[in-house]
């Protein structure tokens, strides 16, 4: 990873505007982000979204539920498991139990929109961006910019990563400068649910309506 560091509140580059609220803020943005963040190449779009149909089940059901395949599509389809955004997606209300948890291809047309804004959340989380070379697994072929801290501190990214975020550190903007072939971002939120608090402020007022806030509680989207 290389990374350049320096203080920086804004940015000339443009896009379009969208804050989300509340607990069921895990679907609504999966529809807005899904067509900007998916891989435009068709045929690789294809050969990693075969995963509608129903998997076949183990000789068992007492771990049933422990596989995400093998879970039904209305078991599936809580919050952002709804979408198609992700090529993975886990939490509580789907594994019970289990973390926030999501793995996405991040494609060229990701380039397109500024990205998501600077926010906190309760607990830790890990960023993982992996490149898609099996010859070379550590160039991520994209370059994306990542902002930790009040003071903006910017880290630019253009190999295979993790990052660590600890509970109430402010994160983000996020935003993908360059890809020339898709990669795969993993989410892994040490919360059951995505617990999400925006920063508005922390971003000039000039540009608050080109980023993505989200406002999440943190409770379940199951219903009763």
């Amino acid at each position: 990873m290389s990374s350049s560091r320096k203080t920086n509140k804004g940015t000339t580059r443009r896009v379009f505007v969208q804050e989300i609220t509340g607990s069921t803020a895990g679907f609504a943005l999966a529809s807005i982000l899904s067509a900007a963040f998916l891989p435009t190449q068709e045929g690789f779009a294809q050969g990693t979204t075969k995963s509608g149909s129903p998997a076949p089940q183990g000789s068992g059901s007492k771990y049933r539920k422990c596989f995400l395949t093998e879970l039904t599509k209305e078991e599936r389809s809580i919050g952002y498991g709804a979408s198609n955004m992700f090529a993975a997606f886990a939490d509580d209300d789907i594994i019970e139990g289990c973390n926030y948890f999501s793995a996405m291809w991040m494609g060229e047309s990701a380039t397109k929109i500024m990205g998501h804004g600077p926010h906190k959340h309760p607990v830790p989380e890990v960023l993982v961006a992996l490149g898609t070379d099996p010859k070379n697994p550590g160039d991520l072929g994209a370059t994306f910019e990542m902002y930790m801290g009040t003071e903006m501190e910017k880290h630019i990214i253009d190999r295979s990563t993790i990052i660590y975020v600890p509970a109430e550190t402010v994160h983000c903007p996020f935003t993908i400068l360059k890809c020339t072939r898709p990669f795969l971002f993993i989410q892994a939120h040490y919360g059951p649910k995505l617990a999400e608090t925006p920063m508005r402020e922390l971003v000039p007022p000039e540009m608050r309506d080109k980023y993505i806030f989200i406002h999440s509680d943190g409770k379940s989207e199951k219903k009763k």
